[in-house]
């Protein structure tokens, strides 16, 4: 009888030629030849992966059950084309599959700790020891840039990730990086292997999923497979039990455990793996490295930068501002008291829901107003508020919502956290208010609540609105603070929240430059910058607004600037880009 050894041979190299004749078949457009070679591969390949598990009798004995000659006293197993199974040859076979008992088992060996840096020849165990791998894990340098792109794609696609696990215990990072391993982050391609979403699924598992008709749509597929994987099931998702969850989608049972490799699908890109991995489905050459990156690589990117938090208790916690889709604004740097209010603003104002009241509620009507969701500005969460935060919700992808969460406050206040996020400034302090300028503007602030109310208004005027809260000077005062926040150098001017005390201060500091001293076209090109601010004067004693100075022209001069929009294109609700005429508009330098 043929030992092993040769079985194995003799079966790879009936795989390899029904893997050529899929390739030829595909070319030819012939569906019928690549349906029997999908056929026989799904015969083979079980049995490979028996053998390669020592389990001999029963990969005979799936052979024999799948129409396949095993001579017993004869050299070799019949090379003719395999002939097609009893039943229908194009029904799935038989998958070859071992219990969560089994699994667990291996999960939960844990052997003696080992050094880093050493992939191979570990004793039986080590390539499960999922806390001692994690522990002594270091990242190669060379996949370093490999790792920081999965994870920029995981967290630039948060939105997709937390629609599929909406209602489930599954954390989106988790879907992310599946989506990594087995699809390569594209959106055509099934969750559980990567098979084209044209189709159902061809590869183990294949035939799935088992509803519908192709095409499938991504979030449908993702989705049933977590269905498929009973990871709607878990609760613990804590770290060893993430990295058993990763490393069971990818089978345990298979040549890394036989060889104490920890597996790619986990390592890779770090010094626990060095080479050897399945070249196609059970086909497993120990030479050849993998060239993707592994899970743990990038869930510990992840963590790295902000996206995820691992707790004193290995505990897994994403970051809810992940869900603005923006790695700049996975942490911020709100110093002192020109951001105390902003942090404030910012800050969670719990899981509010039908029935609650207060500031709170108060705060969260307003952003569901900025965001196009317009219900009344009264603190009440009543049956509107609950009906617009539904409405948000899933205009954001997600499943609808009758309470509001971290992630949905994170996303409904993602224009202000990109507006106070760093820039990375310019050549001078003129320049980088520019930029800071600019960046706000693109996130259209706008009053909420009432005459000069709201989140960007208490943004600017330190948590003050009302009626009496002219916020021209507070715009432009934050915005120079934020420069100079991002320059590292200290303020050059004192923040003033009124426009008459802005002149006063520049007066007196020699910074002011009146219209008179640039009454022509010539003097306003030599004299006027970019950046320097305006005022509108009413009267020799009294400046009514305040922008800065976007362009310099002979007749007229671009703005940027806040509280504008109203008569006279002052005390209004926004803050935008406008074009101003030099009557009766005083200048200040910054510096």
């Amino acid at each position: 009888m043929l030992d092993a050894a040769e079985l194995t041979k003799r079966l790879n190299a009936q795989l390899d030629a029904a893997y050529n004749e899929y390739d030829v078949a595909k070319a030819k457009g012939d569906e019928a030849g690549m349906k029997m070679a999908l056929a026989r591969q799904e015969i083979l390949i079980p049995a490979i992966s028996l053998l390669a598990l020592g389990a001999y009798d029963r990969a005979v004995a799936l052979l024999a059950a799948k129409g396949v000659e095993f001579e017993g006293k004869a050299a070799s197993v019949r090379a003719s084309p395999l002939p097609a199974p009893a039943t229908d040859p194009f029904e799935p076979p038989e998958k070859v599959e071992f219990s969560d008992a089994q699994l667990d088992a291996a999960a939960a060996k844990q052997p003696s700790a080992e050094p880093a840096k050493v992939a191979a020849g570990k004793p039986a165990g080590w390539s499960e020891d999922y806390q001692k791998l994690w522990d002594t894990m270091e990242i190669r340098a060379e996949w370093r840039d490999d790792a920081e792109f999965a994870a920029r794609k995981a967290v630039e696609n948060q939105k997709r990730y937390a629609a599929v696990v909406s209602g489930t215990t599954v954390p989106w990072w988790f879907v992310a990086i599946v989506h990594c391993m087995e699809c390569g982050f594209k959106f055509d391609r099934h969750l559980l292997n990567g098979d084209p979403l044209s189709g159902r699924t061809v590869r183990v598992p294949a035939n799935q999923p088992p509803f519908g008709s192709p095409p499938y749509d991504w979030e449908t597929a993702a989705r049933y497979a977590m269905t498929y994987e009973e990871l709607d099931k878990i609760t613990d998702w804590s770290l060893p039990n993430v990295l058993n969850r990763w490393h069971r989608y990818n089978g345990v049972k298979n040549e890394y455990q036989r060889r104490k490799i920890p597996t790619p699908y986990l390592w890779s890109g770090c010094y626990h793996y060095d080479k050897g991995k399945y070249t196609r489905d059970r086909y497993f050459d120990p030479e050849v490295p993998s060239k993707q990156v592994g899970a743990a690589i990038i869930l510990k990117t992840l963590i790295e930068m902000g996206a995820v938090s691992l707790g004193a208790t290995n505990v897994l916690k994403a970051n809810p501002l992940a869900a603005t889709e923006n790695l700049s604004l996975l942490s911020h740097d709100l110093p002192g008291a020109a951001f105390k209010s902003i942090e404030q603003e910012l800050a969670f104002p719990g899981a509010l829901k039908l029935g609650s009241s207060g500031a709170g509620v108060k705060r969260l009507q307003e952003w569901l107003h900025l965001n196009g969701c317009y219900t009344s500005v009264d603190g009440d969460f009543g049956a509107s508020t609950e009906t617009m935060l539904d409405r948000f919700a899933k205009a954001q992808g997600r499943s609808g919502a009758t309470m509001l969460d971290e992630e949905l406050w994170a996303v409904l206040t993602a224009p202000l956290r990109r507006a106070v996020a760093k820039v990375v400034p310019g050549a001078s302090f003129e320049e980088t208010v520019l930029k800071v300028a600019r960046q706000h503007i693109a996130e259209r602030p706008k009053e909420a609540g009432g005459n000069n109310c709201g989140p960007w208004v208490r943004a600017y005027m330190r948590g003050a609105d009302g009626a009496d809260q002219l916020w021209c000077a507070g715009f432009v005062s934050l915005i120079f603070e934020q420069a100079a926040r991002d320059m590292g150098i200290k303020v050059p001017l004192k923040r003033q929240a009124g426009v008459d005390a802005l002149v006063a201060d520049a007066k007196t500091s020699g910074r002011f430059i009146a219209e008179s001293e640039v009454n022509t076209a010539l003097l306003r090109a030599s004299r006027l910058r970019p950046g320097y601010l305006f005022v509108i004067r009413k009267d020799a004693k009294d400046w009514t607004h305040v922008g800065f100075v976007l362009s310099i022209g002979p007749t007229s001069f671009d703005t940027i600037e806040g509280n504008t929009g109203g008569e006279g294109g002052v005390d209004g609700d926004e803050a935008r880009q406008n074009n101003r005429s030099y009557p009766s508009r005083d200048f200040i330098r910054l510096i």
